[in-house]
């Protein structure tokens, strides 16, 4: 009976495993972005753009990964801690995207904690032919910060 029971568990668990949601394309995609970023991997970072990249903020537009590069990655000591989380995705041929809430920390100069940050994305990825995914828009729509 033991063995039983034993076995109609493991089975139970494979399949909830099973049935389980894998991580989509498009939020592996961003949280590698999100993970190159808390190490302040600039090439990396950089490697993940199209050429053609555009970033949006509230604050700023950028149009190459040149410009993103030269621009926007001197704040990758100032923001980390980062965590996304995908709120609907889809993938239409050669072209994908996601939105996302991004959860970071702000620090100062010295490292201490300034501000819990949050930002809705909408990050737009294409391929193109014999190429891995890219990052083609990066686009915050709004962000919130608050004390810690």
């Amino acid at each position: 009976m033991r063995s039983r029971l034993f076995v109609l568990f493991v089975a139970v668990c494979c399949l909830a495993r099973a049935a389980t949601p894998s991580e989509t394309v498009t939020l592996r995609l961003t949280r590698a972005y999100d993970a190159a970023w808390d190490r302040g991997d600039v090439p990396a970072m950089y490697d993940m753009l199209d050429p053609e990249c555009v970033l949006k903020t509230p604050f700023q537009t950028r149009l190459g990964r040149d410009a993103i590069r030269d621009n926007s990655y001197r704040n990758v000591k100032k923001f980390r801690d980062s965590v996304s989380t995908e709120e609907s995705s889809k993938i239409d041929g050669d072209i994908a995207y996601s939105f996302s809430t991004l959860a970071f920390n702000e620090y100062d100069a010295n490292g201490v904690l300034k501000a819990r940050r949050q930002a809705k994305h909408l990050f737009i990825f294409t391929r193109r032919p014999g190429q891995d995914w890219k990052i083609r828009f990066m686009i915050t729509t709004e962000e919130t910060h608050a004390a810690p």
